[in-house]
């Protein structure tokens, strides 16, 4: 009786347990690519095909928190067929991949029933973020706003890139690719997506000179390398000619490129880069202040560590981050990297007094350096300089605090 009762238990349980699975991929649809097209004309839907991988962390995180959510459900089930497809070991999924260009994962690519591209995303997208995408979608379709790719889903590919997805073929190399988009017609969809394999100054320049065009045909996602490469390059230069303007104009070309989680990503290292060509520390803050590109103290705390070494000769400035990181102490928002870098600050400064005092805090033979941004052996090498009174020779660290990471 009592072995009966376990088993009946065991099977209550083994068909709970399959019903949540089923409730989580009850909106997947299972078939071909050219099956679930012809569903999503049945039920005059749209197609979000997801493009992952075996061991694709933010794709099984989208799997887990995101697509069983109530309210992506919501939105999901009523107007979308999900088509999940692997882009190492299925067909479908590889020539998805081919098609649209897919280098990041998860990649999103949303159609209409008849294969007609609406919009491409990448990357983990939390609820708060996803459910906008998926409205955003439809109203494009409402719209009648479409990508320039087309349906076919055979096209002839140069061998290196056509290699890159399907693993079958002639291999070809960066250089024939390279010469094969010599004088072609970047907007065209071929040598469009073939341009994202290509690290090219010439290639990425045409993409980047004519943004607007390629935004309209095919969307932000798949411009977002080669417009940051050159908008890094060309912002460093503007910083060294001191051409500030050219700077604010630069941010405004681009930023169509970057959604909003991206944009907050790229932006502080576009404002560093007008620093590393102007050195000018005092246009850098204003900037960061501009733009706030400093969520917290740790962000701002971090990014502040390459310009006190940079800045080392200029006790003007110093002075004035001297009393930002005194105040961080006062209010409690400091830790050992702070201590760090006020010890250097003071040190800088010739006030080798106050530097030996600071940097007390970071003598205690129970801080778990092993788990600190911060190594001892930095720690003491800073402690030798400022007891000897002599930094000639000691190598300053850019030391950072570890900062939480979210994929959203």
């Amino acid at each position: 009786m009592k072995n009966k009762i376990l088993k009946l238990l065991f099977v209550c349980f083994l068909i709970g347990l399959n019903n949540e699975i089923l409730a989580q991929q009850g909106h997947v649809f299972k078939g071909t690519f050219e099956d679930c097209k012809k569903q999503a004309a049945k039920e005059n839907k749209m197609i979000l095909v997801d493009l992952y991988f075996e061991g694709c962390m933010p794709c099984k995180e989208m799997d887990d928190k995101v697509f069983p959510d109530p309210e992506v459900v919501k939105v999901l089930e009523p107007n979308f067929l999900l088509y999940k497809t692997d882009v190492f070991k299925e067909e479908d999924g590889k020539k998805l991949a081919r098609k649209y260009a897919a280098s990041g994962f998860p990649t999103y690519v949303i159609l209409d029933a008849s294969g007609k591209a609406i919009l491409i995303e990448a990357g983990f997208f939390g609820v708060r973020r996803f459910v906008p995408l998926l409205e955003k979608a439809r109203k494009l379709k409402s719209a009648g706003t479409f990508l320039a790719f087309d349906t076919d889903m055979d096209k002839k590919y140069p061998d290196a890139y056509n290699y890159r997805f399907m693993r079958s073929g002639e291999k070809g190399d960066g250089a024939s690719l390279t010469s094969f988009l010599q004088g072609k017609d970047l907007l065209d969809e071929v040598s469009f997506v073939s341009s994202t394999m290509v690290n090219s100054p010439e290639i990425t320049n045409r993409i980047y000179d004519n943004l607007p065009q390629f935004l309209e045909k095919y969307g932000s996602s798949l411009l977002m390398n080669p417009v940051n490469r050159a908008a890094e390059q060309r912002i460093e230069a503007f910083g060294k000619a001191q051409q500030l303007d050219s700077f604010h104009q630069t941010l405004k070309h681009i930023r169509p490129v970057y959604n909003e989680r991206l944009w907050s990503v790229f932006l502080p290292n576009l404002v560093r880069s007008y620093y590393k060509g102007s050195k000018n520390a005092e246009v850098y803050l204003s900037l960061a202040s501009q733009y706030e590109i400093f969520p917290s103290w740790a962000h701002r705390s971090n990014a502040l560590g390459e310009i006190i070494i940079d800045q080392k000769d200029n006790p003007t400035f110093l002075k004035k981050l001297k009393e930002e990181y005194a105040t961080a102490f006062k209010t409690g928002k400091s830790d050992i990297t702070d201590a760090y870098k006020l010890s250097l600050i003071c040190a800088y400064l010739g006030d080798f007094q106050e530097a030996k005092s600071v940097s007390e805090a970071l003598v205690d033979e129970k801080l778990p350096y092993q788990f600190l941004a911060i190594k001892k052996e930095d720690v003491d090498a800073l402690r030798t300089a400022i007891t000897n009174k002599k930094l000639t020779g000691f190598q300053a660290k850019d030391v950072k605090k570890p900062i939480g990471f979210t994929m959203d």
